[in-house]
């Protein structure tokens, strides 16, 4: 996530819940580690470069749809299951990664137009920046920029857990999945989002 001069409230508070949504899936290759998980998943998050809400929310998609859509062809694998349920694994494995994509093509257009009608910043001399205040002798510069962790935050979770949270999360995301299809192809068919924004206040208040 791009990181401005001062934090943004709103941006880190998606955030963080994206990445708490997000846990379950990756608890099992951090090794019950919700510290390292979190860590993992953030570098997912960042690695898009989303600068606002928006950009955030198409991110959080396309990491949920995609690692959900990994989650049920895994599944999909397991010894003993009928072909029902195999195909239907498989099934949503193919809608949640259409989903993803759509999404990443959402987030491509809105992040090209931005790059595109960016302004030229203008030379200007600033004042130097107040230098950063010394660190206790027992306290790191790495440890200084992560929140501090609770004992519960750094627990182990056990891997009963971990599944029946990445139930819960498959299921969510199955029904998030299949409700905003329909919405996500008609967004990424638009040229213009802000004549289509514009449209649809002016329908709203005819309504009204």
């Amino acid at each position: 996530m791009t990181q401005p001069e001062q934090a943004n409230p709103t941006l880190e508070c998606l955030c963080a819940t994206i990445c708490a949504f997000l846990l379950p899936f990756y608890l099992a290759g951090a090794g019950g580690n919700p510290e390292a998980a979190k860590a993992a998943v953030r570098e997912f998050i960042d690695a898009y470069n989303p600068g606002t809400p928006a950009e955030l929310d198409l991110t959080g998609r396309i990491i949920g749809f995609s690692t959900a859509a990994m989650d049920n062809l895994r599944l999909s694998m397991t010894a003993g299951l009928s072909d029902t349920k195999i195909l239907r694994y498989r099934s949503n494995a193919v809608s949640l990664s259409r989903s993803a994509e759509q999404a990443r093509q959402i987030l491509q257009a809105i992040q090209e137009k931005r790059e595109t009608t960016r302004k030229i910043p203008r030379p200007a001399v600033v004042a130097a920046p107040n230098p950063p205040a010394p660190l206790s002798k027992t306290e790191s510069p790495r440890a200084a920029a992560l929140p501090v962790l609770t004992s519960a935050a750094t627990a182990t979770v056990p891997a009963t857990d971990i599944e029946a949270m990445k139930r819960d999360a498959r299921v969510m995301m199955a029904a998030f999945s299949k409700q905003g299809v329909q919405a996500s192809t008609a967004i990424a068919a638009i040229p213009d989002p802000a004549a289509f924004a514009k449209s649809a206040a002016t329908a709203a208040f005819r309504r009204a």
